[in-house]
Protein backbone atom coordinates (compact mmCIF):
# COMPACT_ATOMS: atom_id res chain seq x y z
CA UNK A 1 0.00 0.00 0.00
CA UNK A 2 1.30 3.04 -0.98
CA UNK A 3 1.78 6.10 1.44
CA UNK A 4 -0.65 7.97 0.16
CA UNK A 5 -3.39 4.86 0.70
CA UNK A 6 -1.98 4.95 3.95
CA UNK A 7 -3.51 8.13 4.99
CA UNK A 8 -6.80 7.88 3.21
CA UNK A 9 -7.36 4.86 4.73
CA UNK A 10 -6.77 6.32 8.18
CA UNK A 11 -8.49 8.32 10.96
CA UNK A 12 -7.71 11.13 13.25
CA UNK A 13 -9.83 10.51 16.85
CA UNK A 14 -9.39 14.36 17.49
CA UNK A 15 -12.21 14.14 20.21
CA UNK A 16 -10.36 13.94 24.00
CA UNK A 17 -12.98 11.71 25.37
CA UNK A 18 -12.36 9.68 28.92
CA UNK A 19 -13.27 6.38 26.05
CA UNK A 20 -10.71 7.74 23.17
CA UNK A 21 -7.85 8.27 25.32
CA UNK A 22 -8.85 4.73 26.99
CA UNK A 23 -8.91 2.90 23.61
CA UNK A 24 -6.37 4.42 21.74
CA UNK A 25 -3.45 5.53 24.73
CA UNK A 26 -0.11 5.81 22.82
CA UNK A 27 -0.66 8.49 19.79
CA UNK A 28 -3.05 6.42 18.02
CA UNK A 29 -5.44 9.23 17.56
CA UNK A 30 -3.48 10.31 15.30
CA UNK A 31 -3.38 7.31 13.08
CA UNK A 32 -3.67 9.64 9.48
CA UNK A 33 -0.98 11.75 11.17
CA UNK A 34 1.29 8.83 12.05
CA UNK A 35 0.96 7.86 8.41
CA UNK A 36 2.09 11.14 6.95
CA UNK A 37 4.85 11.85 9.36
CA UNK A 38 6.18 7.90 11.02
CA UNK A 39 8.83 9.24 12.66
CA UNK A 40 7.16 11.78 14.84
CA UNK A 41 6.76 10.23 18.73
CA UNK A 42 3.64 9.89 19.87
CA UNK A 43 3.69 11.99 22.43
CA UNK A 44 3.98 15.53 19.98
CA UNK A 45 1.33 14.38 17.84
CA UNK A 46 -1.53 15.90 19.53
CA UNK A 47 0.88 19.29 19.44
CA UNK A 48 2.14 18.45 16.02
CA UNK A 49 -2.05 18.14 14.84
CA UNK A 50 -2.98 21.28 16.33
CA UNK A 51 -0.02 23.20 14.38
CA UNK A 52 -1.19 21.50 11.15
CA UNK A 53 -4.70 22.30 11.29
CA UNK A 54 -4.55 26.14 11.88
CA UNK A 55 -3.27 27.27 8.35
CA UNK A 56 -5.48 24.50 6.52
CA UNK A 57 -8.49 25.23 4.77
CA UNK A 58 -11.71 23.95 5.68
CA UNK A 59 -11.51 22.09 2.43
CA UNK A 60 -8.27 20.75 3.13
CA UNK A 61 -7.94 16.81 2.59
CA UNK A 62 -6.58 16.29 6.12
CA UNK A 63 -9.54 17.80 7.75
CA UNK A 64 -11.48 14.91 6.42
CA UNK A 65 -9.79 12.37 8.13
CA UNK A 66 -10.62 13.87 11.42
CA UNK A 67 -13.62 12.25 13.34
CA UNK A 68 -15.10 14.29 16.48
CA UNK A 69 -15.20 10.93 18.65
CA UNK A 70 -14.46 7.11 18.47
CA UNK A 71 -18.79 7.09 18.61
CA UNK A 72 -18.59 9.18 15.26
CA UNK A 73 -16.03 6.65 13.16
CA UNK A 74 -18.10 3.61 14.56
CA UNK A 75 -20.99 5.04 13.43
CA UNK A 76 -19.59 6.13 10.19
CA UNK A 77 -17.92 2.72 9.20
CA UNK A 78 -21.55 0.91 10.22
CA UNK A 79 -23.69 3.41 7.75
CA UNK A 80 -21.11 2.81 5.28
CA UNK A 81 -21.18 -0.69 5.45
CA UNK A 82 -24.78 -0.94 5.36
CA UNK A 83 -25.55 0.90 2.63
CA UNK A 84 -22.61 -1.02 0.49
CA UNK A 85 -24.19 -4.04 1.48
CA UNK A 86 -27.53 -3.25 0.29
CA UNK A 87 -25.95 -1.94 -2.79
CA UNK A 88 -24.34 -5.57 -3.41
CA UNK A 89 -27.14 -7.20 -2.59
CA UNK A 90 -29.12 -4.96 -5.04
CA UNK A 91 -26.41 -5.86 -7.54
CA UNK A 92 -26.81 -9.50 -7.05
CA UNK A 93 -30.40 -9.13 -7.85
CA UNK A 94 -30.08 -6.88 -11.21
CA UNK A 95 -29.70 -8.90 -14.28
CA UNK A 96 -28.63 -7.08 -17.43
CA UNK A 97 -31.39 -5.70 -19.97
CA UNK A 98 -33.82 -4.80 -16.51
CA UNK A 99 -34.36 -1.46 -14.92
CA UNK A 100 -32.02 -0.94 -12.28
CA UNK A 101 -33.76 -1.21 -8.73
Amino acid sequence: MSAQAQVEESINHTGQTWLTVLLFPVGLRYHALHHLFPALPYHRMGTAHRRLMQPLPPDSPYRAFNRASFAAAVGELWRSARTTSRTQSAMRRWSPGSAWP
